[in-house]
Formats: C-alpha cells, sequence, structure tokens
C-alpha cells in the first residue's frame, strides 16, 4: 500500500498559489452547484457567507510550483473561487493521487454535503437526480447498490416509503409543468 503524504500549506505558500478547479472534480463541482439547497444562496449577503464559511478547508494536488488543482472543500453555499482568500482557509495538499481518486474523493464529498442537506418534501426528485447523474461507482461507495431504490432511500432518511411514492405521485402529474428539481427549489426558496 502506498503512503500518501498531505501537507497543509504555510501562509507563506498560499500567497504565492493559484488555484483551480481540479477537472477531475468538475462533474461532482457541478452536481453540487446545480443541486438546490436548504438555503438560497442568493438571499445572503456577502458579510453573511463570509462568517458562515470561515476557516474551510480545502483539499487539492500542485499541477505546477505555484498552482493547486482543488478537488475538495467547494462543498459549501458561498464557495467563489475568483473571489475566496485563500489565506484565510485551510488548504491541504496530496502528494500523489490518481486520477481515479481525485474523481472518488470529490463524489464522496459533494454526497456528504448533499445527502445531509435535502429538503423532506422532495427526497424523491434527490434520489432519481442522484440515480440520473451521479456515477453508479460513487452510488455504490456510499449505497452498496448501482441505484438507490425507494426502500434504501426511506432507510437512508426516515421518510417512509409511502412518503416517497406520494411525492413521486405528485410529481408525476401530467397537469404540472415539469422543472427540474433545481428549478423547483430555487423558484420555492427565492420568494
Amino acid at each position: 500500500m502506498v503512503k500518501i503524504v498531505k501537507k497543509l500549506l504555510s501562509l507563506k505558500e498560499l500567497k504565492r498559489c493559484t488555484f483551480i478547479l481540479h477537472p477531475n472534480a468538475k462533474p461532482a463541482f457541478d452536481f453540487f452547484f446545480n443541486h438546490t439547497h436548504l438555503f438560497c444562496r442568493s438571499r445572503l449577503n456577502a458579510s453573511t457567507l463570509q462568517v458562515l464559511n470561515q476557516n474551510q478547508t480545502f483539499y487539492g494536488i500542485r499541477t505546477q510550483e505555484n498552482e493547486i488543482a482543488l478537488f475538495s472543500g467547494y462543498e459549501f453555499i458561498g464557495f467563489d473561487l475568483a473571489n475566496i482568500e485563500f489565506t484565510q482557509h485551510n488548504v491541504i495538499i496530496f502528494s500523489s493521487l490518481t486520477d481515479g481518486e481525485i474523481i472518488q474523493q470529490a463524489w464522496v464529498a459533494t454526497l456528504h454535503v448533499v445527502l445531509t442537506s435535502p429538503p423532506t418534501k422532495h427526497l424523491e426528485e434527490l434520489r432519481r437526480v442522484i440515480n440520473n447523474l451521479v456515477p453508479t461507482d460513487y452510488i455504490n461507495l456510499v449505497f452498496k447498490k448501482i441505484k438507490i431504490s425507494q426502500r434504501t432511500w426511506s432507510e437512508f432518511n426516515g421518510v417512509s416509503r409511502d412518503g416517497l411514492a406520494k411525492q413521486s405521485q405528485s410529481t408525476n402529474k401530467p397537469t404540472e409543468l415539469q422543472i427540474s428539481i433545481f428549478e423547483r427549489l430555487e423558484n420555492e426558496y427565492a420568494g
């Protein structure tokens, strides 16, 4: 087994570095930011986001002398790569990871946050979105199944299968305008 070395970047190193999103983390990143959370980001002002996100820890690998490619740590509501001050946060870099390990780290971190914050009345839609958009390898890693059934989902979130079935029926009404879970939740929480 290869030992993976991790290093916390010093303030001096953080000041010299530029940060990018690791290309292998982009699908998980996009999934996270297309997922609607309990709170609408656009309704929170900059100072609130700053307080909520202070001392965040980011994970990445060095791609060039002064460039760090992040693959985890962006899973919070106020993440903005262009405007974040990394000297106010912790950045841990790994000495080496394979592409597969980077993809796995990105998906596991994303699922950790997404699965702990869904609005209860949209759980069935979230189950379908996960089944449709998350690679089966990572569904299997978390749930030990390649697809999440209503039964498995109800065991994880405490909502009965009947409750999920009712959510499914209400979202399948032919007269209802079909919009994505993300659009629906955004509209609901945008006021």
